[in-house]
Order: C-alpha cells, then sequence, then structure tokens
C-alpha cells in the first residue's frame, strides 16, 4: 500500500510538472490579460510617438498579436537599444518588438522568430563632403577624416567598429539624433537601416541641398521579434504570426501606408512606386484589415500614453 501511495503521489507531481511546462508563456500572457511589448525609442516609422502615443509599424504589429492573444498591450520603450535584451531576460518584456536585426551574437541569448521585414545599411552624409556619384554606405570610406554618428547599442555600431576608427565615432541614443547632429555640425555623416534613411530623406526636402542620402544597398539584414529561450511553441505560434501577415495583405498594407503614403509625417509627401490605394482596396479583405487596423489605433487610450 505505501509503494501504490509513493507512485501516485510521484504520478501526480509529475502531473503537475507536466501541466507547468505544457503552461508556457502563451498561457502565462493570456493569464495575466497583458501583452508587454519593449519597443525601439524614437525610430520611425517603426516606433514613433504621435500625440503623445506610440505610432507606428511595429506598434501596429504589437497591437494586432494582443488582439490574436486576447489581452491587452503595454509597451515599454527602454532609452538606449542594448538595453532591449537585459529588459527581457530580467521580466521587462514579454517580446521585443524593435526593429531588432537578428544577428548570431544575439541569438545566444534570446529566441529571433522568423523575420518580417529586410533592411540595409545606409547613411546621411553632407553633400559637400560626399564623393562624385556616391550612393552608398561603402563611399563614406573615401572621406578623409569623417566624423560619423551613429545609435548606440545596435548592429550600425558594430558593422561602423568594423570600418572606421574608434576616434571617428559619435555614439547617440537615437538615429534621430544622430541625423540631427549633421544639421548641427557635430558629425559629418551617420550610419542607420535603409528605412530610417530613406524616411527622413522623404520627410525632410529642404535638407536635399546639404543633405545627400545613401541608399545603394551594400548588406542584407532582417527584422524579427525577439522572445526568452525556453518556450518553442510560443516561437512556432509568433512564426505563424508572422507568416499570416505576410500572406493575409497585412504586411503589404502597414508597409504602404508608412513608407510610401507617409500620412503620419503630417507633410505632403509624394507615393512614389508599386502599391497604389486603388490597388489595394481592389481587394475587400484588404480593406477590411485596413478598418481593423483604424479600430485599433482609435481604440487605444488617450487619456495617458501606454509606454513605460
Amino acid at each position: 500500500m505505501k509503494l501504490v501511495r509513493c507512485l501516485f503521489i510521484i504520478g501526480l507531481c509529475l502531473a503537475a510538472g507536466l501541466s507547468l511546462v505544457q503552461a508556457g508563456e502563451i498561457e502565462r500572457i493570456q493569464a495575466k490579460g497583458e501583452l508587454v511589448v519593449s519597443l525601439n525609442k524614437g525610430y520611425p516609422p517603426f516606433s514613433m510617438l504621435i500625440d503623445g502615443q506610440p505610432a507606428g509599424l511595429d506598434v501596429d504589429l504589437a497591437r494586432l498579436l494582443a488582439e490574436y492573444l486576447g489581452v491587452k498591450v503595454r509597451f515599454i520603450r527602454p532609452e538606449r537599444y542594448d538595453q532591449q535584451i537585459p529588459g527581457l531576460l530580467g521580466g521587462e518584456s514579454d517580446i521585443i518588438i524593435a526593429a531588432m536585426t537578428r544577428t548570431v551574437a544575439r541569438g545566444l541569448k534570446v529566441r529571433f522568430t522568423d523575420p518580417y521585414f529586410e533592411v540595409s545599411q545606409a547613411a546621411l552624409v553632407r553633400r559637400k563632403m560626399a564623393p562624385p556619384e556616391a550612393n552608398s554606405y561603402f563611399d563614406l570610406l573615401a572621406i578623409g577624416g569623417l566624423r560619423l554618428g551613429v545609435k548606440a547599442g545596435t548592429t550600425h555600431e558594430a558593422f561602423a567598429r568594423e570600418l572606421f576608427p574608434a576616434s571617428a565615432l559619435k555614439l547617440y541614443p537615437t538615429a534621430a539624433a544622430a541625423a540631427e547632429a549633421i544639421l548641427k555640425g557635430e558629425v559629418d555623416a551617420m550610419v542607420a537601416d535603409s528605412p530610417f534613411v530613406r524616411v527622413w530623406e522623404r520627410t525632410h526636402p529642404e535638407h536635399y541641398p546639404t543633405v545627400q542620402a545613401l541608399l545603394t544597398p551594400v548588406t542584407q539584414e532582417y527584422y524579427a521579434f525577439a522572445i526568452r529561450p525556453g518556450d518553442p511553441e510560443f516561437l512556432i505560434w509568433l512564426n505563424l504570426f508572422i507568416n499570416q501577415i505576410k500572406i493575409d495583405g497585412t504586411l503589404d498594407l502597414l508597409t504602404y501606408e508608412f513608407f510610401e503614403a507617409m500620412a503620419w509625417t503630417g507633410k505632403p509627401v509624394k507615393a512614389e512606386k508599386k502599391l497604389t490605394p486603388a490597388m489595394f482596396l481592389k481587394n475587400r479583405f484588404i480593406e477590411r484589415k485596413k478598418e481593423m487596423i483604424e479600430k485599433r489605433r482609435k481604440d487605444a487610450p488617450p487619456a495617458k500614453p501606454v509606454y513605460d
């Protein structure tokens, strides 16, 4: 009888342990009713503040993700980019959706989803210093005595340190601050991912005579979500989410809105190419997606910022 009782107790313990293992990140997030998302601080159009509220492509994806999970979303925005992964591992956030580039070094600490956005390294440079016919990041190497602005704690910093002496680099908390440093005369150029450089160029036409964008691709990098190690089921589900937004048109719609139409800038910007609103609206499914995205934005609490 004692043996039977012991086996019964052991069985209960194993069952309880199995239950704990099976109750992974998805169940934990649903149980607390909140998804905490770590955003990039000041990286339009992926993450920015509009009228004091978080906005951007990453913000919309986070809200949709929370909607699928059936929970509310709360945003945090670390002051420095190198605080993203420590904050995640320390439990400050549930997921990083912050235009984070997948790298081997970061992959030792976190688990990356499938990519959701492809980018290249790019640059802004004082036009008078750029070599003739300059069009890519690598053309900066021909400039003697270059002072280069870069966002600290990013792949941009790591890449720049491989190409330029440490004395040439000046670190800034955001890419926007590094771009502003060109206008202030603190640096001669800045480097960032191609989406930021492209958007900056199109939203600052008044600086076209003095600042040149170098956008020809020189690298191939991918943004992905990042989560803590240990829950392959959560990772599989997130990959399914990313695949879904690619095939159902959600990601195309957001890319068009933030990189082509660019109404978020509050400035008249001419859409350059590819997909027109009419082409999108031919597809009623896409039209419904647009309505859902707009409703989600309007339903975000307006009384106070929903970020830390």
